[in-house]
């Protein structure tokens, strides 16, 4: 990847984008998240790799909301790399009603007050609507000062999606 000084410049890959399934993989200078695994894990497995990553590296995934073309691969996913989920408290609870996470996965709510940090990276949700309780959109402001957004299935786009995705890069 490109190099500025010491820091690796972020990089948005979109894997899979539609009614069919949805993920996309963000890189940053210490880490790689996923959003989303609606797609299988050898289809998941086999787009991270064309995109210049490795599942081994990536820190979290991040989950909109529970439906079957955003979790199609998540359970697999989850078996062989024990990453940490984090979403709404909402779509937690319909991914754990549903039995989509394997026991023991390790999971995190996240609330549209407080950002979380990993991997020297900020990650802020934000409500999106679309006809499930907890829907989410994810900022990602990245060790290198850029700003990436994932937002899917907007029904509307209200202000408090405007004001997230604003500035965005």
């Amino acid at each position: 990847s490109l190099m500025i000084g010491e820091v690796k410049m972020s990089r948005i890959c979109p894997l899979f984008s539609g009614s069919t399934g949805n993920s996309t993989y963000i890189a940053g200078a210490n880490g790689s998240f996923l959003v989303d695994a609606g797609a299988s894990l050898r289809s998941l497995t086999a787009a991270v790799t064309r995109a210049g990553g490795d599942l081994t590296e990536i820190s979290a995934i991040f989950i909109t909301h529970e439906h079957f073309d955003h979790i199609k691969g998540l359970k697999p996913l989850l078996n062989k790399t024990g990453l940490t989920v984090i979403a709404s408290e909402k779509t937690l609870e319909a991914l754990i009603t549903a039995d989509k996470l394997p026991a023991g996965t390790k999971t995190e709510v996240i609330n549209s007050e407080t950002p979380l940090e990993y991997e020297g990276t900020l990650i802020s949700r934000f409500e999106t609507s679309h006809d499930c309780e907890g829907s989410s959109g994810y900022t990602f402001l990245m060790p290198d000062g850029k700003k990436i957004s994932v937002c899917t299935d907007l029904g509307v786009v209200t202000d408090k999606v405007r004001n997230a995705l604003n500035g965005s890069d």
